[in-house]
């Protein structure tokens, strides 16, 4: 099996970071190429990013496709261009956002996100309806530390726990989801940090839950509808020639 990890964002420093955290929740015969976006934003935290990137995003999926990868994953929880790229794409395409407030959702009765900062709260409260999850979704929280700042742990879990007993407590949700891919390496030190203060409940890590439902998908030899995901029609687009392919 070869999969392609998008990370949808043109800051090159996350593919060894992100091709490291990735290896270790795919199966031993599970291939990767991870590449950012050649063109876009540094991150995704808004509407404009996801639109900015989207382009980019594209252009990998479909090169993708034609490379002979099974399945594409694209590395944002917001899950920027997930619906265009499935309509394009005859192999399975799967964002960790949706994928983890489905699992969330049929874990737990309610379950709140715990993201980077409040100009994502809309985006992924209509993530969640669309997914047909919003009246399970309990609250969205932020740790207001931008993604590219995710770097300093001791501030992130902090941040981290607060808002999770928040969520917990005050407002009733029964499963956590972490809500930015940025979040490496936390979730099992939050996880047991929750344990000990008395919180058994999921904590729904995106980026694995997500690639082991692509790897699913793909050993099923499952993938989008294409009912639901039309094909585009033939007209002439003109995108990559004037972005540089």
């Amino acid at each position: 099996m070869k999969l392609k990890i998008i990370v949808p964002i043109i800051t090159k420093l996350f593919e060894a970071e992100t091709e490291k955290e990735v290896k270790q929740f795919l199966s031993p015969d599970t291939e990767i190429d991870v590449e950012c976006i050649p063109y876009g934003s540094a991150s995704i935290e808004s509407a404009y990013d996801e639109a900015a990137c989207a382009p980019g995003i594209l252009h990998l999926a479909e090169k993708a496709q034609k490379q002979g990868f099974d399945g594409v994953f694209i590395d944002c929880m917001g899950d920027p261009a997930l619906a265009a790229a499935r309509e394009r794409l005859e192999i399975p395409v799967v964002g960790p956002g949706r994928t983890s407030m489905l699992f969330a959702a049929d874990l737990a009765h309610r379950f709140s996100v715990i993201t980077v900062l409040e100009s994502v709260v809309v985006l992924l409260e209509n993530l969640a309806h669309e997914a047909g999850v919003g009246k399970k979704l309990a609250s969205i929280r932020w740790v207001n530390i931008p993604v590219l700042e995710l770097g300093d742990r001791d501030k992130l879990m902090n941040a981290l726990v607060e808002e999770s007993e928040k969520a917990l407590g005050e407002d009733q949700a029964h499963a956590l989801i972490l809500g930015c891919t940025g979040m490496m390496g936390v979730a099992d030190e939050l996880s047991a940090e929750l344990f000990r203060r008395g919180y058994r409940i999921p904590l729904i890590y995106p980026v694995s839950t997500a690639l082991k439902y692509l790897e699913t998908l793909v050993n099923l030899k499952l993938t989008q509808s294409k009912k639901t995901y039309q094909i585009p029609s033939n007209k002439e687009r003109n995108l990559w020639e004037r972005l540089g392919s």
